[in-house]
């Protein structure tokens, strides 16, 4: 069995256009859901180290654009495809460099980055307290309200985008 020691993960040069999310909420709300799944929509250079003994290894994350595996100090190679819809390693210590990632964006992922960034935006709002917050009495007249320490630990979950990410978090 192969074991993957390390993936270093460049971060795409652009985010995927999202109608209706924009600027810094568009890169956090991509960064997060990317976080969540396993699938990239903006290409970009992904390098694992692979502890190899020979058999057939599956990258971690898809789509694969190209890969090229080395061992030591062996010019890097395409490695052979397995039956298995992975790739074939020699044994040992393996640098796989990795191009992850093409378009289109699925709706569905559109949709999660939608919900996750308008979510956090209503974290950041004040008013009517939105899930996750606590409303707490300050005195007869004010009142405060308090972000729950999960609320953002939660708010792929809360914001209904985790559901529409299910088919996306296994390569």
């Amino acid at each position: 069995m192969s074991l993957t020691l390390k993936q270093t993960e460049v971060a795409p040069d652009e985010w995927p256009a999202v109608e209706g999310v924009t600027g810094d909420a568009l890169a956090i709300a991509w960064q997060r859901v990317e976080h969540y799944i396993a699938y990239r929509f903006a290409e970009r250079e992904v390098v694992w180290r692979v502890d190899s003994d020979g058999c057939e290894w599956r990258a971690p994350l898809a789509p694969i654009v190209s890969l090229t595996a080395q061992e030591g100090e062996e010019a890097a190679a395409a490695p052979e495809a397995g039956a298995m819809g992975g790739w074939v390693l020699p044994c040992g210590q393996v640098t796989v460099t990795a191009q992850v990632g093409a378009g289109p964006v699925p709706e569905a992922v559109a949709e999660a980055v939608r919900r996750y960034a308008a979510f956090v935006a209503k974290l950041d709002e004040t008013g009517a307290p939105p899930p996750g917050v606590t409303r707490i009495a300050s005195g007869d007249i004010s009142l405060s309200f308090r972000l729950e320490d999960r609320a953002l630990g939660m708010a792929m979950v809360n914001s209904g985008a985790a559901d529409l990410l299910r088919p996306y978090r296994r390569a």
